[in-house]
């Protein structure tokens, strides 16, 4: 899912300033407006959380954001990658990215109630199971459920949609993010001999107990994205041709 751009000139001020909590709050009930999913999100709050830079209670239907810590993060990132171009468009894509994350959740826990969207029955199993875990079990397979692997592909391709469309010129910021989107694709893929051992067969054998489900009818990008089966020689071929394939799938080429 790509989001609709909401304001033009919302997006091209994102180099000039650091947004402000009044900025976020309107432009979260913006796309909430927009997508209609009123329901599924009633309140935002700002506030700190120990170990994440958002979260989204698919009970309560509160997005909770650590604005502080997503700028420290991102501030440290740019350094660290040496981005060397405009710092404060850098943070505040990284706001962006937190924030469409847990939006997606919000559209995640809509299709699960209201429309017959095809992956539905992946998430809802597995939020049922999220909610016997321990933290530390959880925090364990994070990266495996094709819930949460979703909800992070999905921002940065959003992210990088926007720069595409309104800062060309920033190619390092772009790479960034695009290296962190083919990152998350291959995350969880284990590879032994001729053998790929996907992030949902993990879960299935080791939490779920159960034979893993053959997902049909989606291309190998969509099929990595949630973490299911590929065969060796089709990940392979993939990592090869990464950034064409993911520029490609995404209309950024």
């Amino acid at each position: 899912m790509i989001f609709v751009d909401l304001s033009n000139e919302f997006y091209k001020k994102l180099c000039n300033h650091i947004l402000s909590q009044n900025e976020i709050d309107k432009y979260v009930f913006d796309i909430i407006n927009y997508l209609e999913i009123e329901d599924y999100i009633v309140d935002l709050e700002f506030v700190d959380i120990k170990d994440s830079f958002g979260t989204y209670s698919f009970e309560n239907l509160t997005i909770k954001l650590d604005i502080p810590k997503i700028i420290s993060e991102a501030k440290n990132n740019y350094k660290a990658f040496n981005i060397n171009e405009n710092e404060i468009l850098f943070i505040n894509l990284n706001i962006l990215q937190a924030i469409l994350h847990e939006v997606m959740h919000a559209i995640q826990n809509c299709y699960m109630n209201e429309f017959d969207y095809a992956y539905s029955i992946l998430y809802a199993k597995e939020l049922i199971f999220k909610n016997k875990m321990s933290d530390e079990l959880y925090d364990k397979y994070y990266y495996l459920f094709s819930y949460e692997r979703d909800a992070i592909i999905t921002s940065l391709e959003n992210i990088l949609h926007i720069i595409k469309t309104y800062y060309k010129k920033s190619e390092r910021t772009f790479n960034y993010f695009l290296f962190n989107l083919y990152e998350f694709l291959i995350l969880g893929y284990k590879e032994d001999r001729n053998n790929i051992k996907s992030p949902a067969e993990q879960l299935y054998e080791n939490i779920y107990h159960e034979n893993t489900p053959i997902l049909s009818n989606i291309d190998i990008y969509d099929t990595m994205k949630l973490g299911y089966q590929i065969n060796p020689k089709n990940f392979h071929n993939f990592k090869k041709n990464r950034i064409r394939k993911i520029l490609s799938k995404n209309d950024l080429l």
